[in-house]
């Protein structure tokens, strides 16, 4: 069974041009015998129809190319290549369709949270733990329990007068007295940004001299502390860290450079905008020292 019709597969087409040409010749023949039978003038005109008969199955005949066997076999390879080309194309055409719409679709969902996240409260709303903020009009706290031993000298004022330098000299700050080894507090909330060993390296306490170490405090809103603590020692894991007010940021030592002769005490300095200010003017109460003039008293 299957080699008929494989036979038929192959030869199928020769057949069919083979019947078709004995049809036509059998035709040929039986009208040309009923040519001879015919009579009168009708004869002429049936001899015309056998032969235009003839002569056009001759014509289709000859329109017809009869492909040799591998060429017809090359050919189904050739149709069947492109139809799995076609089905490729349309099913990477179908992906790529997908994959954009996908991609389309996840844009959409990006732009909806992120309009979701610009109108949560969170999101417009000041956080109040955002970071340390000195008020104007707020006061600091005592960095040490002691008194003034410095006052505040500026360019408005009389000098101070340095009797391990002896020289006079501006502040620019205050001197509180301390024991040694007596812990060190922050005067107020803020972010220590830096620790220096040698004070002579801030532009600041170029024209005061050596006090030794210097803690460098940031309260917000333009305000600073800067602690000299001398020969004390800083707590040197605080840096780049928020402390705050009366937090223990390092402990005193012995007094350096132009307050060496007073016993142990801390520098305090403070700005606000880079403006040096006095401390005394943004220091709290502090009861040892009620009543006493802050600093202010002529040479």
């Amino acid at each position: 069974m299957n080699k008929l019709k494989d036979f038929t597969k192959k030869y199928g087409f020769y057949l069919a041009v083979g019947l078709v040409s004995v049809s036509a010749i059998v035709a040929a023949v039986v009208l040309s015998n009923n040519t001879t039978t015919v009579e009168s003038e009708n004869g002429a005109y049936v001899e015309d129809v056998t032969n235009g008969m003839l002569e056009g199955t001759e014509n289709e005949m000859g329109d017809v190319e009869i492909l040799p066997e591998d060429e017809v076999a090359t050919n189904e390879e050739a149709i069947s290549e492109e139809a799995v080309s076609d089905s490729v194309a349309t099913d990477t055409t179908d992906v790529d369709v997908a994959v954009d719409e996908n991609n389309q679709t996840e844009s959409a969902d990006a732009i909806v949270e992120d309009e979701m996240a610009v109108e949560t409260f969170s999101s417009t709303t000041a956080d109040p733990n955002e970071g340390p903020f000195f008020a104007d009009g707020d006061t600091m706290l005592w960095p040490v329990e002691g008194n003034i031993i410095v006052p505040f000298r500026d360019d408005s004022t009389k000098h101070w007068y340095s009797t391990a330098l002896e020289q006079t000299m501006r502040t620019y700050g205050v001197c509180i007295s301390a024991s040694e080894g007596e812990s060190i507090k922050a005067p107020a909330k803020g972010i220590i940004v830096d620790i220096i060993d040698d004070a002579t390296t801030l532009d600041s306490m170029k024209l005061i001299g050596n006090v030794g170490r210097v803690i460098v405090i940031d309260h917000g809103n333009g305000y600073t502390s800067e602690i000299g603590i001398q020969g004390g020692k800083a707590d040197k894991d605080l840096l780049g860290q928020t402390v705050d007010a009366m937090q223990v940021i390092g402990t005193t030592g012995s007094a350096t450079g132009p307050f060496a002769d007073l016993g142990c005490n801390v520098y305090l300095q403070v700005k606000h905008n880079d403006e040096i200010v006095d401390p005394t003017s943004i220091l709290g109460y502090h009861e040892s020292v009620a009543g006493v003039d802050m600093g202010h008293i002529a040479d």
